[in-house]
């Protein structure tokens, strides 16, 4: 199928995430790191691949008691380019792909397979969202949340927002870039060049079942883990962080991220 990208789609993730980062709204800024062209979120141009990877695994491997999601982010998702989106199914697993339909590059990889249920989660309750206000952020979700197809997308997309959001994680990476001025990690965005290269979700397989509350009764709970960090700033840095959540009763999704930064510091 083919999919086309427009810097409306931009904004609604950005709507969404609160990541107004210029180089996909700003054509100079996308000069300035070599993008010749605005590019749209690469968590945004994911939320297509998850839903029809997810339509995919239903279709030939409707039973499951969790799932791995697994995608490697290689090039930049330009606006008004057109991509072909490749899905081929095998047993219990579907791989993706989305390449430049002119060139046949590929910008982003992926996998959707069964997997074992997740551990139990019972004791992560660090920190929470009541129902009320996952309810409020699916509102701005782009997508459809009540969806089977789409709603663990959508609490993915919710866990990278709570990651990028969260003070934590921003302050181990203060430590290694003590000269920024940032409140989170979207300002950091905004200030040096950053991109996603891995991303891995672990979930449910109730999350494929028809509820449009999420299993929630009262509270989304959830659990940042402390970020690794590799590298330094003369080579560039590789950072990882995972982020977990449940309900009460049962855990529902594990999302984890590798960003990278780009050498900043001359020799």
């Amino acid at each position: 199928m083919e999919l086309t990208y427009t810097v409306q789609d931009a904004e609604a993730w950005a709507a969404f995430s609160g990541d107004y980062n210029p180089i996909h709204f700003d054509l100079q800024q996308a000069r300035k790191i070599g993008v010749a062209q605005l590019s749209v979120h690469g968590m945004r141009a994911m939320l297509d691949m998850k839903r029809h990877l997810s339509t995919a695994l239903l279709a030939t491997a409707p039973d499951q008691d969790g799932c791995t999601f697994r995608a490697r982010l290689r090039q930049p998702v330009l606006c008004q380019t057109s991509y072909q989106l490749q899905i081929a199914s095998k047993g219990s697993s579907v791989t993706g792909a989305l390449l430049d339909s002119t060139t046949q590059e590929r910008c982003f990889s992926s996998t959707l397979t069964s997997s074992p249920l997740l551990p139990s989660s019972a004791g992560v309750k660090e920190h929470s969202l009541t129902a009320a206000e996952v309810m409020t952020l699916a509102r701005r979700f782009p997508g459809e949340v009540s969806d089977i197809t789409q709603t663990w997308g959508f609490l993915d997309a919710l866990l990278f927002q709570l990651l990028v959001q969260s003070p934590a994680t921003l302050a181990t990476l203060s430590a290694a870039f003590p000269e920024l001025a940032a409140e989170t990690l979207i300002d950091v965005f905004a200030q040096i060049p950053v991109v996603q290269t891995h991303h891995e979700t672990h979930f449910s397989a109730q999350l494929f079942t028809p509820d449009p509350h999420f299993h929630l009764a009262e509270r989304l709970y959830y659990q940042i883990s402390p970020m690794l960090i590799m590298g330094d700033k003369h080579s560039g840095l590789v950072l990882r962080v995972e982020i977990q959540a449940n309900t009460l009763s049962q855990p529902l999704i594990t999302t984890a991220v590798t960003l990278k930064t780009w050498p900043l510091v001359s020799e």
